[in-house]
């Protein structure tokens, strides 16, 4: 009775495992390095634009405060000397 417990337990492992398919095989690292390249390469320009724009629209709030910051600078001169 155990043996064919035994036998109908194993018979169910091997029908499992050899309906997965082919085999396991590990990448090479050449495929790493062009899976990994690939993704970044699809990914950059998207950073890329998001970085510029924050970039550039962090600048254009800096140039502004420091014109207001000049402006008044020189009304505050403009008014002391007269």
């Amino acid at each position: 009775m155990k043996k064919a417990g035994l036998l109908l337990v194993s018979g169910f492992f091997a029908l499992a495992l050899s309906s997965c398919g082919t085999a396991y095989t590990p990448m090479t690292e050449e495929q790493i390095n062009a899976k990994v390249d690939s993704t970044f390469n699809a990914q950059k320009e998207a950073i890329t634009t998001t970085a510029n724009e924050a970039c550039a629209s962090t600048m254009e709030a800096s140039v502004a405060a420091k014109v207001e910051e000049l402006k008044a600078a020189a009304t505050t001169t403009t008014t002391v000397t007269k």
